[in-house]
C-alpha cells in the first residue's frame, strides 16, 4: 500500500525511478493505482453479473446495459 503524502511530486519527490528523490516513488504508485481499478473492476462486474443473475426482479439484461468500457490502466 502505498500512502500518497500532499508534499508528492513538491521539488520532485517521488518522482525519479529509482527512489532516489524519495518514496513511494511515481512508478510505484501508478502500479498500486492500476491495482486498486482491477479490484474495483473485478468488483463491479461481479456485482452486474449478480444483478443479472437475480430472479424475482424484473428481468434486466445489467450486465449488457451497464458493461464497463475496456479498462485502459493496467499494469505490465
Amino acid at each position: 500500500m502505498t500512502a500518497i503524502k500532499t508534499t508528492f511530486g513538491t521539488g520532485g519527490s517521488g518522482l525519479t525511478p529509482t527512489k532516489s528523490a524519495g518514496s513511494p516513488d511515481l512508478a510505484t504508485t501508478l502500479r498500486e493505482v492500476a491495482d486498486d481499478f482491477t479490484e474495483l473492476r473485478a468488483k463491479f462486474n461481479a456485482l452486474l453479473a449478480k444483478l443479472d443473475a437475480d430472479t424475482g426482479v424484473n428481468d434486466t439484461n445489467y450486465a449488457a446495459t451497464l458493461a464497463p468500457a475496456a479498462q485502459k490502466t493496467t499494469k505490465a
